[in-house]
């Protein structure tokens, strides 16, 4: 378990460009979450999770880790980056050694494991991330984007991290390829990394994914909880310039139309159960 209180970070303290990124932000991150994180540009989304894992200079506020409460920050962040990966956006444009196996086996080296550890890891987590073993040996760069994405996440993935964050992972990816990441992430949960946060503007990737979400605005963390809570608020999520998913849209339409749908119907798959039960006169 991971918990923040009170967080405060400001970028260039004590200077003219003194920016306030996050403000009193309290979080609690417990083994098994499958977190969405939520937020427009400069909301605070990346500056809470490098904080999370341990990247960032001490921020104000304390944060607790497993439930042992570390008033200096820097010891904390010991802890995180050992419990911690983080996937940033665009990771593929991070890679730079000459194979895809020495690529994935570069976070576990450090690590100190043996050849065979280091072996074991890299394998396992080529096959968790869908890259086939003939292309291990293949250079990184000679592969599709997607394939390039994908390997670039088996480098933290094959760290083995207790708690796996990821910047946008879905950016810049056709729907086949966001489907292909969607899938391997709800595969990766709970399996290999016991609680994962997604960072998504993508509300139909929140939808379709996670379980709970997390609102930043204007560095403040304004709302936390079930998914369909969070996409039962409209309206508010519309004042802080967010969206629910488009099929929710919809289904408003289709409500205001005449059919008798439930407003909490967040994704196509569900809201083609409760047509189709319509369809067959079910209500």
């Amino acid at each position: 378990m991971i918990e923040l209180k009170n967080v405060t970070y400001t970028y260039n303290k004590n200077e003219p460009s003194a920016r306030v990124a996050l403000n009193g932000v309290s979080l609690t991150l417990d083994d098994g979450d499958f977190l969405g994180l939520i937020g427009h540009t400069g909301s605070g989304k990346s500056t809470l999770t490098q904080i999370i894992a341990g990247l960032l200079p001490p921020p104000e506020g304390s944060v607790s880790v497993d439930g042992r409460d570390y008033a200096d920050y820097k010891t904390a962040a010991r802890e995180l980056r050992k419990k911690v990966g983080l996937v940033f956006q665009y990771p593929e444009h991070q890679l730079f050694e000459e194979t895809v196996y020495r690529d994935i086996a570069f976070g576990p080296k450090n690590q100190k494991l043996t050849e065979d550890e280091i072996d074991g890891r890299v394998r396992e987590a080529a096959r968790r991330v869908n890259i086939g073993g003939d292309l291990l040996d293949k250079s990184p760069f000679d592969l599709s984007g997607g394939q390039k994405r994908r390997v670039a996440i088996a480098g933290v993935v094959a760290m083995k991290p207790e708690v796996l964050i990821l910047d946008e992972p879905t950016a810049g990816l056709d729907p086949e390829g966001r489907d292909e990441l969607l899938s391997m992430l709800e595969e990766l949960h709970g399996d290999w990394c016991k609680t994962v946060i997604l960072v998504s503007h993508s509300m139909e990737d929140i939808a379709r994914t996670v379980k709970t979400a997390a609102v930043m605005n204007n560095g403040r963390l304004v709302m936390n909880g079930p998914v369909e809570d969070i996409f039962s608020c409209g309206d508010e999520l519309r004042s802080m310039g967010l969206n629910t998913p488009q099929i929710s849209r919809i289904v408003d339409g289709l409500i205001a139309a005449g059919l008798p749908l439930s407003r909490r119907i967040f994704t196509v798959g569900a809201a083609a159960d409760e047509i189709e039960k319509i369809v067959r006169g079910g209500r």
